[in-house]
């Protein structure tokens, strides 16, 4: 009886060591399968930073800038709030080592529609314009808003 039970129990010890190896090999290849199709989404990448010189350049006056606690909510890595006037602008990044699906699924959404995905707010999608890993937020009117986008576009 007791030989048994063990025999039983080194099955089961099998069978849940055999489940965990295929679990965790499928994570690590979606992680490489993001990779992939990371680098094919951005072939070039910017910095906020860049965005924000080539706002100044053209005399756009920033009144102020915060840090944007929300980049995390469409999977990116980093993004800027920037009060000009009367309108708040927002940019974000999306970094190359990131390969989070809500990164990925993101990016490739923005490149495509022009919108990223808020999984938190129920699947809410929002108006983007994307360039280069930078994605800036679309979904309301700002002032000197067609010579921003085009500064935007331009970088």
């Amino acid at each position: 009886m007791k030989k048994n039970i063990i025999i039983v129990l080194l099955i089961v010890l099998i069978g849940i060591a055999s489940v965990l190896g295929i679990l965790l090999y499928n994570k690590e290849h979606k992680i490489i399968e993001n990779e992939k199709q990371l680098k094919e989404l951005v072939k070039e990448n910017v910095s906020i930073g860049e965005f924000k010189k080539k706002l100044e350049g053209a005399e756009i006056e920033i009144d102020e800038e915060l840090d944007s606690t929300s980049s995390e909510i469409i999977g990116a890595s980093e993004g800027k709030v920037y009060k000009i006037g009367d309108s708040t602008i927002r940019v974000y990044k999306y970094d190359l080592n990131q390969t989070g699906e809500l990164t990925v699924s993101n990016l490739k959404l923005a490149q495509e529609s022009g919108k990223v995905k808020i999984p938190s707010l129920d699947d809410l999608e929002i108006g983007v314009i994307y360039n280069k890993g930078l994605v800036l937020i679309n979904d309301e009117e700002f002032e000197n808003k067609d010579k921003i986008i085009e500064i935007f576009k331009g970088l």
